[in-house]
């Protein structure tokens, strides 16, 4: 049985964003040897579901905090976006869109991933909408069965599957994000939690799955 890495991150989190050149590397360096699953976490739910402006004002210094450390740059769009400080921070639309397309294309999970946050903090779309998740699952994959993913999305369990992510993210110590844990068998560790280099977590990686591949040979 492969080793399953579990990526936990949330569609708004700007280090999430910068951490997708890291994690998408990762992938591709141990295909076949690993089983990758995305989860999210609800970073902006409940209580913390706010306007930019009300809630997240210091939106700005951590997006230079992340290009700072990361490969990565926020585009001009979502800088306007958080300037003019009305756009409403909400997990819950974005995070079922991603249990939705787990759900219904699996091997589109972290594409996915990628693809919502691009939209977001590179495009400048909105991801209160169901719109954008229908048309960024058609860019990923023409033949897709929009019609169900809408009805998913609007499904109470795909909703309930949802928040079900969300406390397990929290119970597993896994909601700051990015956060990597591994899965042998039927026991999940902490790997790393927040931001770190690619280098050290392939080397990690690295080293524990082939152990892991010993024992079992």
């Amino acid at each position: 049985m492969k080793p399953a890495l579990i990526y936990t991150y949330d569609p708004l989190c700007c280090w999430s964003y910068g951490f997708l050149p890291i994690i998408e590397k990762l992938a591709s360096r141990f295909e076949g040897r690993i089983e990758l699953r995305v989860i999210t976490g609800g970073l902006a739910i409940d209580e913390n579901a706010q306007s930019i402006k009300d809630g997240y004002p210091n939106l700005s210094n951590t997006m230079k905090q992340v290009e700072s450390m990361t490969d990565v740059t926020f585009g001009k769009n979502f800088r306007l976006i958080v300037e003019e400080g009305s756009y409403f921070f909400d997990s819950l639309p974005s995070c079922k869109a991603q249990t939705a397309v787990n759900r219904q294309y699996p091997d589109l999970g972290l594409r996915y991933a990628s693809a919502l946050q691009t939209a977001l903090f590179r495009d400048g779309k909105d991801l209160n909408r169901a719109d954008t998740f229908a048309e960024l699952l058609e860019e990923l994959n023409p033949e897709a069965d929009l019609n169900r993913f809408r009805k998913l999305l609007r499904s109470p369990e795909i909703a309930q599957q949802t928040n079900e992510q969300f406390e397990w993210c929290r119970l597993s110590d896994a909601s700051a994000f990015p956060t990597l844990l591994l899965e042998i068998g039927s026991e999940t560790g902490l790997m790393s939690k927040g931001y770190r280099p690619y280098d050290v977590l392939e080397s990690h990686l690295h080293h524990l799955i082939r152990n892991i591949e010993r024992l079992s040979s």
